[in-house]
């Protein structure tokens, strides 16, 4: 057995339930892609509901476009924590803040980010559509009946 502490991306460097609605839900779908054909009805579920079939059709396209540019152009293996886990790894982090950085217009740092994790020649067009991804996401987070509702915040945790 591999000593799980070998694997670079993995460390929890958060909680979902700290984030806003949008964010974990970006995490949670990513999550859910990943993990194979039933994830992807639910995440495709989601997308239809809150975009109707067209729409959400070509939203959907957008994500895993995005996704799939991203794991294979990536250094190395990207490292995810399971759809019931409510730790955020920081590839899961680095992927949030990358998408965050590009909703809110800031491209260049969205690139800057997207770097940490791709070769630079490839970080630009994924800060590109990692914006978009960020609308969806927002409008995901925000429609009343999607099936990804993040956990609820929790109140600040005390450290020392």
């Amino acid at each position: 057995m591999k000593d799980m502490s070998d694997f670079p991306g993995r460390s929890v460097v958060g909680h979902l339930g700290d984030l806003p609605a949008w964010e974990a839900t970006l995490i949670l779908s990513t999550r859910l892609w990943m993990d194979g054909p039933d994830g992807q009805a639910e995440v495709w579920s989601d997308f239809a509901r809150c975009f109707g079939p067209a729409r959400g059709r070509d939203e959907l396209r957008q994500f895993e476009t995005f996704l799939s540019r991203l794991l294979s152009a990536a250094r190395r293996p990207l490292v995810r924590h399971g759809t019931g886990c409510a730790c955020i790894g920081s590839d899961e982090a680095v992927l949030r803040l990358l998408v965050h950085e590009a909703a809110k217009g800031d491209l260049a740092e969205a690139a800057m980010i997207a770097s940490l994790i791709l070769p630079a020649h490839h970080a630009e067009p994924i800060a590109l559509m990692a914006a978009r991804i960020g609308s969806a996401m927002k409008a995901l987070a925000d429609h009343p009946s999607a099936a990804l509702h993040p956990p609820k915040p929790q109140p600040a945790r005390r450290l020392h």
